[in-house]
């Protein structure tokens, strides 16, 4: 029996986000192949759920004992958002061990990760990005002020779920939504406000083939897609397919692969813009989307006739 992990928990915020994820796609997935085993990880705390019993993980070699023989893993699906699973920290542990995964490997997801140079990165290439500067917590960043247009937006520079953020339509309070940011981050990045649009747009690789998903527009009750509005029952509205002309939904969705490729990303990723006037202003690239059934990459999918337990199989095809 071939053994794949389920590797779900995490250091930040998201936690209950990639736990929910985990119990979805447990319960999705095809046990043809392999025997799956959920796998928490908290902090130094990593535990196998196993045969309703908890195992400590041995981190020499991701393996665990039970009383009867020692389980070791073929390979990992990974749905930690956030740091260890999203920044890449992870795919460096199991590169050293030789055990395959399903994300993108340590220098794609560190790049993803960071807001600030994933942009500055796609810039380069003629991707419409928001103009942005970094606040460093231990630094003397007195002179960044003056850079700022308002309103602007606060986030942590390596985070997810828009924990932390801000958005900060006065210089009086730019401040006291920096301090909150630096809670979850020792980077804190301000982007300029950009007025349009919002969408959203998924993209997996198959069998080596990319599939673009359709875009959903993403319409908020608030001033902007914060955790509240994006996980909340009374959020916001996600429109799929999205009210858009068809050749400009083609525009974004070559973008979207364009990114896919420039990033060398593996499997799957979701990416946010913002369409002011004519341009699609990239916010941010998500290598471990959110993947519960009622999520927006599966939502797209379905869209596409792909049933959430296809999806599960497609990405968990390592």
């Amino acid at each position: 029996m071939e053994y794949i992990a389920l590797v779900y928990g995490g250091f930040s915020g998201e936690f209950e986000i990639s736990k929910k994820s985990a119990i979805e796609i447990f319960n999705a997935f095809d046990t043809a192949v392999y025997q799956k085993i959920l796998v928490r990880i908290i902090d130094k705390n990593w535990v196998a759920e196993f045969n309703n019993r908890e195992y400590s993980i041995d981190k020499n070699d991701f393996s665990f004992h039970t009383e009867q023989e020692k389980i070791e893993f073929k390979s990992v699906f990974n749905i930690i958002h956030g740091s260890p699973g999203e920044d890449g920290k992870l795919a460096g542990y199991f590169d050293l061990l030789g055990i395959s995964y399903n994300s993108s490997d340590v220098l794609s997801s560190a790049l993803t990760f960071n807001k600030n140079w994933c942009n500055r990165f796609l810039s380069t290439y003629g991707i419409a990005v928001p103009k942005s500067v970094v606040f460093y917590k231990w630094e003397d960043n007195s002179k960044l002020y003056s850079e700022i247009s308002y309103p602007c937006f606060v986030k942590p520079n390596n985070g997810g779920s828009s924990i932390g953020t801000h958005k900060v339509n006065i210089q009086s309070s730019l401040k006291t939504a920096l301090d909150d940011a630096f809670q979850h981050d020792t980077e804190v990045i301000v982007e300029e406000f950009i007025q349009g649009r919002e969408f959203s747009v998924g993209i997996i690789k198959n069998k080596g083939n990319l599939e673009v998903m359709p875009l959903t527009e993403i319409i908020v009750r608030s001033e902007f897609f914060d955790y509240k509005q994006k996980y909340s029952e009374d959020g916001a509205t996600e429109i799929t397919p999205a009210n858009i002309d068809f050749e400009k939904a083609l525009e974004c969705q070559e973008i979207v692969k364009k990114v896919f490729k420039l990033l060398r990303l593996n499997k799957v990723a979701r990416i946010d813009f913002i369409l002011k006037g004519d341009v699609f202003y990239l916010i941010e690239v998500n290598t471990i989307p959110g993947m519960s059934s009622k999520s927006i990459l599966p939502q797209q999918a379905d869209y596409l006739d792909i049933s959430f337990n296809d999806l599960i199989g497609i990405l968990g095809d390592i």
